[in-house]
């Protein structure tokens, strides 16, 4: 395959420089103030006694029980998408066949 070239190269073309001017910002300094002081008040957490955490086999049957519902749902979506992608195609052939049976 030929190359031909290209007669809008940017890549070689001089672009200006630009200086931008030097300036100062104006100093300033900000006012120096406190924050008021306060306290959180002090309490007790209730404690709760013998919590019985799940296993790894239980997480990872739940895990794989919300991945086989989000599948089942999404060839779910899957199948109505194309069951109304088909009614809609059928509803263009009977208008297209109605306006040339009119004409």
């Amino acid at each position: 395959m030929a190359t031909t070239s290209n007669p809008f190269d940017l890549r070689n073309i001089e672009w200006p420089k630009f200086e931008l001017p030097q300036f100062e910002m104006p100093k300033f300094e900000l006012p120096d103030f406190e924050l008021p002081k306060w306290e959180l008040p002090k309490f007790d957490l209730p404690k709760i006694e013998d919590v019985e955490l799940p296993t790894v086999d239980q997480v990872t049957s739940f895990a794989r029980d919300a991945a086989y519902v989000g599948i089942g749902l999404a060839a779910m979506t899957v199948e109505r998408v194309q069951a109304l992608q088909d009614q809609v195609v059928e509803f263009v052939k009977e208008q297209v066949e109605r306006v040339r049976d009119a004409a």
